[in-house]
């Protein structure tokens, strides 16, 4: 175990676990048994081979603090961003800690604290709290979430209703401390019910802030017959950020899972998506970018199981980088027996725009079935040098060139956003956080 494992795994002991049922209760203890035996991942495991583990250095394990809530604050060192979209619910998280649930929600909806929540859907919750994995090095920061995150928010949605727009909107303030801020979240949609989420990371620090901010997020997503969950998650935080999150995605019969992910900051985000199609026809459409410069690191890891027949799902990865930074695309499907009729498709492609920059993609296809329509493919490269010639020839400089090329790009992500008002904002972020050419 290497010394920060054990200096982690000591302040586990002592942690306080906080009021919960005793099935609970055991399974923190279990979970910190585990993480005592696996501890943190290293170079030899093979699904973070990659991540840098020396950032989690500067991190000291605390679980958030207990709010009473309120709105989020504004002062000289801290001021709330500008909600990403409009006509949205908003939900603020701060350093970790739900400040209040909304009110006013739509029939049908229902949005609550963790421990609100685990006493009224506590036959629900805790099928999926014991669902989740927590043996061996890979799972380190899942069991280290099943101890520590006391906070969290439970969001239902009752079947036939819309809940429509959600923003989660996570900040970490200017005073934060150099602690790992664990949070769950819980997404329960009966049948045909729909919900449209989006998930901010931009804190606005200024120029105060903390040396180092982290939060690791761990979400579980359950879809009856027929229903929609639209899932836009967008960070753009500091050079001082660590994010991690985990997100996995149970699907019944003829539901819609749609995910659009973008990487635009953070010193490290790593993401981990896994997703089952439970029953027949039930469909993923997974999407993202990563735009990184300087030493930027993002590991996107993607897992979707085809279990049953006439499912579909797509994996769609564009990513651009520059200066030091390095990018990760791991995206696996796998067919299981009588998933008959699936069709499958990835794509995962990348624009190298310094000499120094690096991408590691790895797709997975593995198939079981029979009538499976299947494709996948990964790509790195530069900007093509006829079309920046072509530009130029049109009048463009060489730099506009080469910018314009790469923000298209990029667009065919944003534009599978719905809502023309989100996507264009997201493609405003986008340009302002492309990395330069060093061609």
């Amino acid at each position: 175990m290497t010394g920060l494992a054990e200096k982690w795994s000591q302040a586990l002991v002592s942690a306080p676990r906080g009021a919960a049922p005793g099935w609970l209760s055991e399974l923190r203890d279990t979970a910190a048994r585990q993480f005592h035996a696996g501890g943190l991942p290293h170079r030899k495991v093979e699904a973070w081979k990659y991540t840098p583990m020396g950032v989690f250095e500067a991190f000291d394990l605390a679980p958030a603090a207990e709010t009473s809530g309120g709105a989020l604050g504004v002062g000289p060192e801290t001021q709330p961003p500008a909600p990403l979209c409009d006509r949205a619910t908003v939900v603020d998280i701060r350093d970790g800690v739900l400040l209040a649930p909304p009110a006013n929600l739509p029939q049908g909806v229902t949005v609550l604290r963790l421990a609100d929540g685990l006493e009224r859907f506590e036959q629900r919750l805790r099928p999926l709290f014991e669902s989740v994995e927590l043996a061996g090095a890979t799972r380190a920061f899942a069991a280290l979430n099943t101890v520590l995150a006391r906070q969290g928010l439970v969001v239902h949605v009752a079947e036939g209703s819309d809940a429509g727009r959600l923003l989660l909107r996570w900040v970490f303030s200017a005073g934060a401390t150099a602690s790992m801020n664990h949070f769950r979240l819980f997404l329960l949609l009966d049948g045909k019910a729909r919900l449209d989420l989006v998930e901010q990371f931009m804190s606005s620090w200024g120029s105060v802030g903390p040396d180092v901010a982290g939060l690791n997020v761990l979400s579980q997503a359950e879809l009856g017959a027929g229903a929609q969950l639209t899932q836009v998650r967008v960070q753009a935080e500091s050079d001082r950020a660590v994010l991690l999150t985990s997100t996995s995605v149970e699907q019944a019969a003829d539901s819609r899972y749609v995910y659009r992910g973008f990487d635009l900051g953070a010193s490290l985000a790593r993401h981990e998506l896994s997703v089952r199609l439970s029953g027949p026809g039930a469909a993923a459409d997974i999407a993202g970018a990563y735009l990184l410069d300087g030493e930027r690191h993002a590991d996107n890891h993607v897992s979707v199981e085809h279990l049953a027949p006439g499912c579909r799902s797509e994996q769609f990865f564009r990513g651009v980088l520059g200066g030091r930074s390095r990018g990760v695309f791991n995206g696996r499907a796998l067919i299981q027996p009588g998933a008959d009729g699936s069709s499958v498709r990835q794509s995962n492609a990348n624009l190298l725009l310094s000499p120094q920059a690096e991408v590691d993609t790895k797709p997975e296809l593995e198939i079981y079935a029979d009538e499976v329509e299947a494709s996948h493919g990964a790509t790195v490269g530069q900007l093509d040098e006829t079309a920046v010639f072509y530009l130029r020839s049109r009048g463009l400089d060489e730099a506009a060139a080469r910018r314009l090329l790469t923000a298209a790009f990029c667009r065919t992500v944003t534009d599978r956003v719905e809502g023309r008002g989100l996507a264009e904002r997201i493609a405003e972020l986008m340009d302002a956080a492309m990395p330069a050419s060093e061609s």
